[in-house]
């Protein structure tokens, strides 16, 4: 059994890339994983200071947010799953602070192992939607040492009479992913 940190940096609840997150999970706990999930639109969530102070005294951020919260699950799982929407070709802001945050993990630069999944979601769907973040992505698993255990990109989701619409195969698809963890 896994311990599993989803984190949805989307600014919506119960939009497209939450309920991505939400198939996945589901998957993931028919499996019989354990996971946490943290919605981070709408928190206090603050970026990066860059002070360093984590380096210094026993990797323990300086900065009073949402993310103290999810620092002990992140510790304590194998696997880290970050969705988010594309916005602007790339991933949201409040993703971005999760990633940059991931630094009071590591001890003089080196991280401790941990699988990694990205989930995302855009209304656009074309054969380059998600290259950016893609490549973004890779890089950051890469430079932490950490293993990459799948991506799930779901073009063509939209708003249809004011209720946010994921496509059926890509909730399923996604699930799939989760069981596969």
């Amino acid at each position: 059994m896994r311990k599993i940190v989803v984190a949805v940096g989307s600014g919506i609840k119960g939009g497209n890339t939450d309920q991505l997150a939400d198939s996945f999970i589901k998957g993931a706990q028919e499996k019989g994983h354990e996971i946490h999930k943290f919605f981070l639109g709408g928190t206090d969530l603050h970026g990066c200071l860059g002070c360093g102070a984590c380096q210094k005294n026993g990797n323990h951020c300086v900065v009073k947010d949402v993310m103290q919260e999810i620092y002990p699950c992140l510790k304590e799982c194998d696997t880290i799953v970050m969705a988010s929407p594309l916005y602007f070709w790339t991933l949201s802001s409040q993703t971005k602070a999760f990633f940059d945050r991931l630094y009071a993990l590591s001890e003089e630069n080196i991280y401790p192992a941990k699988d990694t999944v990205l989930l995302m979601t855009a209304e656009d769907d074309t054969k380059t939607t998600f290259d950016r973040p893609d490549s973004y992505y890779r890089f950051i698993t890469e430079a932490l040492g950490w293993k990459n255990a799948g991506t799930y990109y779901a073009g063509g989701c939209h708003t249809e009479n004011g209720k946010k619409q994921v496509p059926e195969k890509h909730l399923n698809g996604v699930c799939l992913l989760g069981k596969s963890i």
